[in-house]
């Protein structure tokens, strides 16, 4: 048995494995030692088989060490005690593990510089066998988590990133579902304020064409106008006049706000009235007797179209359009007061032409 160990796992140069190194040993010391005691046969027989089996036994020991079962649990104690029980040969002195033969005077020392060497190599393999000890048992663990997992973490990566493809491709769809609407939406609105547009276009499409030139003309050229007040007597003017404007005393004005009043108002105003949000209806647009009228209503404009006529309805003016309304009034009374003046002043300052 030793001979078929020693022939199949080879140990260190150190080891004696065998049982012809055995036999070497023994017979040595015996030799050495026949002057002091005689040893018979019998007695050599069983001192050889008795290291041959010492010898087996940290063979088959060291075996057990190097390829140990770390893969499965223990079954009972009698096979945790067959498995851990021959860790003891890392405990065993190096000379009791060796049979070392000396000569007859004087032992071998080790210096101190082989001390210190094999001090070395024992902690570099101590800290070989943690490593491998704290790789193992990390692997085991991971092994274990994953197990106690409802499914296997290569299926869940799977499962991970087909979730994942389909939740993108719904937001692709629902990101262009969106780009649509908003489409559709801003094609409704541009529709809405084109129509918007095209109603008021209506509006002003009712004026008449002198009236709309002169009313471009406006923006280019400034020329002194006379300005009717509001509840006073209208201008009279030397040109023929295509409406009729009825007269009302100031008293009636008011009294009554809820009737419309009527206002003389230069073309170049209405930019004024239209920021304000007051747009003068024609009086040919005005809609049916059952709605509601609208705020301002245009009902004609003098021969050269410098003054249109305007009927306002106070009750149906927000408080900022009357605001607004009221701050328009005054300023062109204050033009027209300052006008007044200077034409005064300038009629006083000519000299008369001497008689002759």
């Amino acid at each position: 048995m030793a001979g078929s160990v020693g022939s199949s796992w080879a140990g260190p140069s150190t080891w004696r494995t065998t049982c012809d190194n055995l036999s070497l040993a023994t017979s040595a010391a015996a030799s050495q030692l026949e002057d002091e005691k005689l040893r018979s046969v019998e007695e050599q027989e069983i001192t050889e088989r008795t290291h041959a089996r010492v010898a087996s036994r940290l063979a088959s020991d060291h075996t057990s060490v190097l390829y140990a079962d770390t893969d499965t649990p223990f079954r009972d104690t009698a096979d945790a005690v067959n498995r851990l029980l021959p860790y003891h040969i890392f405990q065993q002195p190096k000379d009791d593990l060796h049979f070392v033969i000396k000569g007859g005077k004087g032992k071998g020392k080790e210096t101190e510089q082989h001390l210190h060497q094999e001090i070395r190599e024992t902690k570099f393999a101590l800290e070989c066998h943690q490593r491998r000890h704290a790789l193992e048992a990390k692997f085991r663990e991971i092994s274990t988590r994953s197990g106690k997992r409802s499914a296997l973490d290569e299926q869940a990566v799977l499962i991970a990133s087909l979730v994942l493809d389909s939740e993108r491709s719904d937001m692709t769809v629902l990101n262009n579902e969106l780009r649509t609407a908003r489409a559709e939406l801003e094609r409704k609105e541009r529709e809405k304020r084109a129509a918007l547009h095209t109603a008021r276009a209506g509006y002003y499409g009712s004026v008449p064409a002198g009236t709309a030139a002169s009313v471009q003309a406006q923006y280019y050229r400034q020329y002194p106008y006379a300005y009717t007040q509001v509840y006073g007597t209208p201008m009279q003017s030397s040109s023929t006049s295509t409406f009729s404007v009825s007269t009302t005393s100031p008293s009636t004005n008011y009294a009554s706000t809820q009737a419309a009043i009527p206002v003389q108002l230069p073309v170049a105003s209405l930019p004024a009235l239209h920021a304000l949000g007051i747009i003068p209806v024609p009086a040919s647009s005005l809609p049916p007797d059952g709605q509601s009228p609208p705020p301002a209503v245009l009902r004609g404009s003098t021969s050269n179209g410098t003054m249109l006529s305007l009927e306002i309805n106070v009750s149906l003016l927000q408080q900022a359009q009357m605001s607004g309304l009221a701050m328009v009034l005054n300023s062109l009374m204050s033009r027209n007061s300052f006008g007044s003046t200077s034409d005064s002043s300038a009629t006083t300052s000519t000299p008369s032409n001497p008689t002759t």
